[in-house]
């Protein structure tokens, strides 16, 4: 029986846990300490290619594109201080924490006056859908930044660094958004996105940093310094409060964003099953959602066979028995006695909205028939009759043309007309006489008239 266990544990150590094993691709700790502190600097190349990706990153918020924002973090970076402070503080290199600390807050004060500078320009209307992304973090970019960031680490400590889980890592981490929103933020003067992005920000670079910290010391690898046990101690409880403090708020906006998520879902739910009658149906609602004490609402306004208030009662208690709709108050407003739907101001409103339509239409019929009014007037007849009385006449061309004032409005009609005479015909047209003579034939008084 001992023997089988030796047998299974051997089993078990050579063949299953030495595949999770980290020493055998592993580069040394000068390696690493050498790629990491490349990574944390903050100049030359490394600054301008910052600047150059926040405007990637600023542009595709702008024009909500969500590849070019991911073509950004793949040229950022930004990883490498927050990596850069998690290592140095699991060796404790001061020296190094401080350099990846002061090019940490360069290279944030560069995205954010770059970004800032960006959305000050005038080429974004309205907030986007992929800025408001970046307002409301939640325990779920903690455990994304956390298991991203274990990644990055993870890599940065191996041999062949040509993979692509650094880049992965800055796509998942979303590091450069958030300050791109900061910036839009402050040239806005928005709070919310100030406060809120770089609230994700900082998530995202502390549990980068908590990552590299906790990979550094599970690869054990030596201190710079000696530290005392009494004073590591001391800094591993500033770590403990720190997570705490950064942690709960994005705890508590997790569980107000699934209670918001679970109320719409289900007040949709209710009113698409719910209110399925024969002659009454629903032509509009509105879900309001409470936080806190306050009691959520559902109001619908239907339309047809009012509903009695047993079923209006039956409804509020479905409410909360089968669609899980506790501490909601539902309004039904229909045409009844008692809630009456004011269907007289319902089909004014209708019928001052179709009204306004068909104002524009006839406003742009009529500027449509002024640009592509038919022209009647018969040229070649008019050519005919002018070469009777100018044999030396021998080619005429007449057109109308539209002139347009700046904001595109049609003004004014100009008839141009080109007469074509052999320079060997004895007698010469009087161009008076002409021009008084396609004013006659043509009724507008707008003639250029050319003679060649």
């Amino acid at each position: 029986m001992a023997v089988e266990g030796n047998r299974l544990k051997t089993f078990l150590k050579d063949r299953f846990f030495s595949r999770f094993s980290l020493g055998a691709d592993g580069a040394s700790q000068s390696e690493v300490d050498a790629n990491i502190r490349k990574s944390i600097e903050m100049r030359g190349t490394n600054l301008w290619v910052l600047i150059l990706a926040i405007f990637i990153a600023s542009l595709g918020l702008n024009i909500n594109s969500t590849a070019v924002i991911i073509g950004a973090m793949l040229i950022s970076p930004l990883m490498g201080p927050i990596i850069g402070l998690g290592y140095s503080f699991g060796v404790y290199d001061f020296g190094l924490l401080k350099e990846s600390l002061h090019n940490f807050l360069t290279m944030v004060a560069v995205s954010l006056i770059t970004s800032t500078l960006f959305f000050l320009l005038p080429v974004i209307s309205f907030d986007q859908s992929e800025l408001l992304a970046r307002t409301q973090p939640t325990t779920f970019d903690i455990m994304i930044a956390l298991i991203g960031g274990l990644a990055g680490m993870i890599a940065q400590t191996r041999k062949d660094r040509s993979g692509t889980v650094i880049p992965g890592v800055a796509i998942a981490t979303a590091l450069m958004p958030p300050l791109c929103t900061v910036g839009y933020g402050l040239a806005t003067f928005q709070a919310r996105f100030i406060f809120g992005a770089l609230y994700l920000f900082t998530i995202n670079c502390f549990f980068i940093a908590l990552a590299a910290y906790i990979v550094t010391r599970f690869l054990k690898y030596k201190s710079v310094q000696d530290v005392e046990a009494s004073r590591s101690r001391w800094y591993r409880k500033i770590m403990i409060i720190v997570l705490v403090i950064i942690t709960v708020p994005s705890f508590i906006m997790a569980v107000s964003i699934i209670r918001r998520s679970n109320f719409e879902q289900n007040s949709q739910r209710f009113i698409s099953e719910a209110f399925n009658f024969d002659k009454t149906v629903v032509i509009d609602s509105e879900s309001i959602y409470q936080r806190g004490r306050k009691p959520s609402k559902i109001e619908v306004r239907l339309f047809g066979e009012p509903l009695s208030k047993d079923i209006v009662d039956n409804l509020q208690r479905q409410m909360a028995q089968t669609f899980h709709l506790q501490n909601v108050e539902l309004t039904v407003r229909q045409s009844g006695a008692d809630d009456k739907l004011d269907i007289t101001s319902l089909q004014s409103s209708y019928d001052d909205i179709i009204r306004e339509k068909n104002q524009q239409i006839a406003k742009l019929q009529q500027q449509l028939s002024e640009v592509t009014a038919a022209d009647t007037l018969s040229v070649s007849s008019m050519a005919k009759e002018l070469g009777i009385f100018l044999p030396g006449i021998y080619d005429m061309s007449l057109s109308k043309h539209i002139a347009y004032a700046i904001d595109g409005i049609p003004t004014d009609t100009t008839y141009i007309c080109i007469i074509k005479q052999d320079s060997s015909a004895s007698i010469k047209p009087d161009p008076q006489i002409l021009k008084r003579w396609l004013e006659t034939r043509t009724g507008s008084s707008n003639i250029s008239l050319l003679l060649e």
